[in-house]
């Protein structure tokens, strides 16, 4: 998973200052799919996925994104493993900390925990919106004819 390098294909809805929003197609395999982080739904049979622009494209240009495996597992684990990480934290910690009513008082120490990370991943992710870097990146279009 780590060096794997997905790829799918899709036609841009819009492009603008070397960022596209690709429209792709809902398949089968959407539902198995581990960068499904990326995706955002659309509409009932389509996802948008914001990427890379480095060829200028326009919109109805048809093209294929390349996402590596890297990415994926660096997305999935800040989404999914750090929450999970401070709920546990939270409750060990708070089992040795306090000493009257330790579930309760554990348990909101980890519900606490996970809010303020979930604060500064908010926080941090409008401030680094046009970091390019992690974005999935277009690798070749099929110009549109105008």
């Amino acid at each position: 998973m780590y060096s794997e390098e997905l790829t799918e294909e899709g036609i841009v809805k819009e492009s603008k200052d070397g960022i596209a929003t690709i429209v792709i197609s809902n398949s089968d395999h959407c539902e198995e799919c581990s960068a499904k982080v990326y995706c955002k739904p659309g509409n009932s049979n389509e996802r948008s996925l914001i990427v890379k622009d480095p060829f200028g494209t326009n919109p109805g240009d048809k093209v294929r994104v390349s996402i590596k495996g890297n990415k994926i597992l660096s997305a999935a684990f800040m989404l999914y493993g750090v929450p999970l990480i401070l709920l546990i934290g939270g409750l060990f910690l708070g089992m040795q900390t306090f000493n009257n009513n330790k579930e309760l008082f554990s348990t909101l120490l980890s519900i606490g925990l996970i809010s303020i990370y979930a604060l500064f991943a908010f926080i941090f992710s409008k401030k680094n919106k046009q970091n390019l870097a992690s974005y999935p990146e277009i690798v070749f279009v099929r110009y549109s004819k105008m």
